[in-house]
């Protein structure tokens, strides 16, 4: 992993995790009955994560996104202000559409507003991957780290706890963020003001009026998404204010999934939309991490890289963040949380330490705008957008990134050291 991290290419990520686990069980470090075990307990999250694909694949198929899009072009008073209505627009569309999945839909629509403006589309696809890295942060739904320390850490209510403490570091952050692609991005895009007044001639209002009988007829995900999204809040809210029975957090997405293919007319296109390589990838990282549970591999790893326990939680989350924001740059985030997870746990971190968790995935995540290789989603922009004939190198994501980067996590570190 960090070979490919380091020289940009190899085998996909998936593979090398497959090829891991594999040799895991030839080696005899774990049997296949307890791979399977590893397997079968990661259920959860594998259920969780195809889950939230099947609703990013519906709602392409809607337009809905598009619709955003085109809302936002004319949103904007001049061309230069668009740069920071995707920043937001696309920030908050990431707490609630996993990252990975909102970038691929997200390239060739701001590739083709870039093309209707005559302007170089790059600034908006860069704009596009920073707002993901940031607006993923916020919920569980967000990116599949998140996703996996939701799960995995044994928190009550993920999805209250992560918007308690990270909803205003977040909504700080796409703030600030606006405000810097504006100010770097927007002097490019001075050229397209004659075009960009022609577009907006053609008014596209947020909520379309009428009709909506037969566009919920066509894209019920229009309906089921956002009624999902709401009952997995509710669901929280009661369980942490009235002392409800808990529901796992996959429970409600996996349902509000399985009803939306029972009644999508061309739901196989939908199914289709399910990252296989994504879930392969998180099903050889559970083999992997149990056989270095198994084999000892992570006590030598407390040794190397100890971490503050919970008695020293400042210390621990600066320590916490640190490890992460470095570590995700080597393994890519979604790998070195699968490592991290069971090194807190046995350091003495559990639902009762939700700080803890919180910074493992604030640091993590936002290691995706300290350069290229700290996200998965950097690096299906890249691979994309060379498909498209566009360029982005590395020195160049770092130049734009790092500033917001620095903005977001300064924000983050002070928000959770407060909560503490």
């Amino acid at each position: 992993m960090i070979a490919r991290q380091l020289v940009g290419r190899g085998p996909d990520v998936w593979t090398i995790f497959a090829l891991g686990a594999i040799a895991c069980l030839a080696a005899e470090v774990l049997s296949p009955a307890n791979a399977a075990g590893a397997i079968v307990a990661g259920g959860p999250v594998l259920l969780f994560l195809a889950a939230l694909f099947v609703f990013a694949g519906a709602l392409e198929r809607s337009g809905a996104l598009d619709h955003l899009a085109e809302w936002m072009l004319r949103r904007a008073a001049r061309p230069e202000s668009l740069p920071a209505y995707v920043f937001v627009g696309f920030g908050l569309a990431a707490a609630v559409i996993v990252n990975d999945a909102l970038i691929l839909i997200a390239i060739p629509i701001l590739y083709g507003i870039g093309r209707r403006l005559r302007i170089d589309p790059k600034p908006l696809l860069l704009t596009a991957a920073f707002a993901v890295t940031v607006g993923s942060t916020l919920t569980p739904m967000g990116n599949p780290q998140n996703l996996l320390i939701s799960v995995a850490s044994g928190l009550r209510t993920p999805v209250v706890t992560f918007l308690v403490y990270l909803s205003v570091p977040v909504a700080v952050s796409l703030a600030a963020g606006a405000w810097y692609v504006r100010r770097a991005f927007g002097p490019a895009f001075s050229s397209a003001r004659e075009t960009h007044a022609q577009i907006r001639r053609v008014p596209v209002p947020l909520w379309p009026k009428g009709g909506w009988a037969g566009r919920l007829r066509r894209a019920p995900v229009l309906a089921i998404f956002p009624a999902t999204m709401a009952l997995l809040v509710a669901l929280d809210l009661a369980s942490s204010l009235v002392g409800t029975p808990d529901v796992a957090v996959w429970v409600p997405v996996a349902a509000g999934a399985v009803l939306l293919l029972a009644v999508s007319p061309g739901r196989a296109p939908i199914a289709r939309a399910v990252d296989l390589r994504i879930l392969a990838l998180f099903a050889g990282l559970f083999v992997v991490v149990a056989a270095t549970v198994s084999a000892g591999v992570i006590g030598a790893l407390e040794s190397l890289l100890p971490i503050a326990g919970p008695s020293q939680p400042t210390a621990g989350v600066l320590g916490i963040v640190g490890t992460s924001l470095v570590g995700s740059q080597l393994f890519s985030n979604v790998p070195w949380v699968g490592l991290q997870i069971p090194i807190l746990a046995s350091a003495g971190y559990g639902a009762g330490t939700p700080i803890a968790w919180l910074a493992l995935a604030a640091g993590s995540t936002l290691a995706g705008n300290v350069t290229l290789l700290g996200a998965a989603s950097n690096l299906i922009l890249v691979e994309r957008a060379e498909r498209l004939g566009i360029s982005i190198r590395l020195v160049e994501f770092v130049r734009y990134a790092l500033p917001l980067a620095a903005i977001s996590i300064g924000v983050t570190v002070v928000a959770l050291l407060v909560g503490l």
